[in-house]
């Protein structure tokens, strides 16, 4: 009995010990503290997605279907362009199955396909009035419903205070039919009538949109 006792005695002691250690022995603090708290809970630590990855690469490689874009169109062959476009718009679909694929979704990746989709349809608009297949009035309005568009998605994400990209369901139809606009001009199919058609619809979102990014907030519009 007295042997239990003082097992137990003991056992007590060494636990109180223990502890008064614990307490005394200086914490971590700053990137250890994280690092150990990542370890000990691995669910809790953010998942990082590198913007060097397979979907980004999709998407940055829309921009080669630009320069022979311009050829084509330089040297009058419609169907050559057509062709490019759709090249560059199916690749625009396929990033973000890449990104599923391979469990890359990210923000940045958001924000990027959004901003190739500006560089890429717009600079198409430009060559095709440039050259005379599109009407200048109606490309010059959609041009600047576009950049008006990506400036409040610039508030918006400032708003935000992370880098994100508004979500808008009309938008991305939108932005589908306007790579159709381009197809229209290369094959000469009713271009002024869808041109000027489009102008009053692509406002409408834009303003919906806005009403959205600035006055109903972040939350509202996400």
């Amino acid at each position: 009995m007295w042997l239990a006792e003082a097992y137990v005695s003991d056992e007590g002691m060494g636990a109180r010990t223990s502890q008064r250690m614990d307490a005394a022995a200086p914490r971590p603090t700053g990137f250890r503290a994280m690092l150990r708290a990542s370890m000990s809970n691995p669910a809790v630590a953010p998942r990082i997605v590198s913007p060097f990855n397979p979907a980004n690469a999709v998407t940055a490689s829309r921009i080669l279907t630009l320069p022979p874009f311009v050829w084509a169109v330089d040297n009058g062959y419609p169907q050559w362009a057509t062709l490019f476009m759709l090249i560059c718009g199916i690749l625009d679909k396929l990033d973000g199955a890449v990104a599923k694929i391979f469990d890359c979704r990210s923000a940045f990746g958001e924000v990027f396909d959004a901003i190739m989709d500006g560089i890429c349809y717009g600079f198409a608009i430009v060559i095709v009035v440039a050259y005379g297949w599109a009407p200048a009035i109606p490309a010059l309005i959609i041009l600047g419903l576009g950049i008006t568009n990506t400036a409040l998605r610039l508030v918006y994400a400032k708003r935000a205070g992370r880098a994100v990209n508004y979500k808008s369901y009309a938008m991305e139809r939108i932005v589908g039919f306007i790579a159709f606009l381009i197809g229209f001009a290369t094959g000469r199919v009713e271009v002024d009538y869808y041109y000027w058609g489009f102008v009053p619809i692509f406002f409408v979102v834009v303003v919906h949109d806005a009403r959205r990014m600035l006055v109903s907030g972040p939350e509202a519009a996400s």
